[in-house]
């Protein structure tokens, strides 16, 4: 969950650190032995500079998780800053702002450690600019996500509503299909996941001479990568039509299925099963590519 793709490596390999509660503090180091006096540098009130103090529970830390878990529903009340990242991550959200919400936690804390550091060292930042800082973080995450939206506004409760109402849209190819000859069936297959890995399913259909509907299957199957999914697909479409008898054509829209078979490509390491599989039917059946 912490990897979200378009985000910077180093927000999200410091969200990592906080995590494992590894940042640079003076409580960190007293683990170590170094005893000093402890100021926290993200607040006025003379407070020991603890992790959860600076990242969670300080006062311009809860303004800024106010501001943006406000918007979400999200009650900061009796939850700890690990319990508060899990339920962003888990909120019930529409898809298109899972990924927001799964990136947020992430420039928040690193946003607030910025501020630290900058009031540490001379440079006052206030906590409007750290809102402001989120939000232009979250604005390019979704121009990076979502190329074809023409205007991502910056306010984050815009933002929320622009992509509540989202539709992206469609591109649509032409192409050509071709009739099969008379006494075959031509067998269209796909397959896909969400994620990559991730939740997967598989989808074939038949057609007659005429492009007539044979048959079709929609069906979910293990989680795994876009390749296992298409493989998967052709398998479970080549294992039908045998069982029926059918002379078919066999059209998948995959390359690295198709240079696999024709040996121009080395098998990827998560398909080998369902390949052999499949070589296997067709040597058994003297089925030609």
């Amino acid at each position: 969950m912490m990897w979200v793709k378009g985000l910077p490596f180093k927000i999200t390999f410091f969200i990592l650190k906080v995590w494992r509660n590894k940042l640079p503090l003076d409580n960190y180091f007293r683990w170590f032995g170094y005893l000093m006096d402890s100021r926290c540098w993200c607040c006025a009130n003379l407070e020991e500079e603890t992790f959860h103090h600076l990242i969670f529970r300080s006062y311009a830390a809860k303004k800024v998780w106010h501001y943006f878990l406000s918007w979400a529903g999200i009650s900061l009340e009796g939850l700890s800053l690990h319990q508060a990242i899990v339920r962003y991550w888990t909120a019930s959200v529409v898809p298109r702002l899972q990924t927001i919400m799964q990136a947020l936690p992430s420039v928040i804390v690193w946003e607030l450690w910025k501020r630290r550091n900058g009031n540490k060292y001379g440079e006052a930042v206030t906590i409007n600019s750290v809102i402001f800082q989120v939000s232009s973080s979250l604005q390019s995450l979704v121009k990076i996500r979502k190329p074809r939206l023409q205007k991502v506004p910056h306010n984050w409760s815009e933002l929320l509503l622009v992509m509540e109402n989202y539709t992206p849209a469609l591109k649509i190819t032409k192409v050509i299909w071709e009739y099969p000859t008379p006494g075959w069936i031509k067998v269209n297959t796909d397959g896909a996941s969400r994620g990559n890995p991730g939740r997967s399913s598989i989808d074939f259909v038949l057609r007659n001479e005429e492009g007539d509907v044979v048959y079709a299957c929609v069906k979910e199957i293990h989680e795994g990568t876009n390749t296992e999914a298409e493989a998967k697909a052709v398998f479970e479409a080549l294992k039908y039509c045998l069982n029926h008898h059918y002379m078919l054509i066999l059209h998948t829209h995959s390359m690295v299925i198709k240079n696999v078979f024709e040996g121009s490509w080395t098998c990827p390491w998560n398909v080998v099963v369902y390949v052999e599989e499949i070589k296997e039917m067709m040597t058994r059946y003297n089925i030609q590519i």
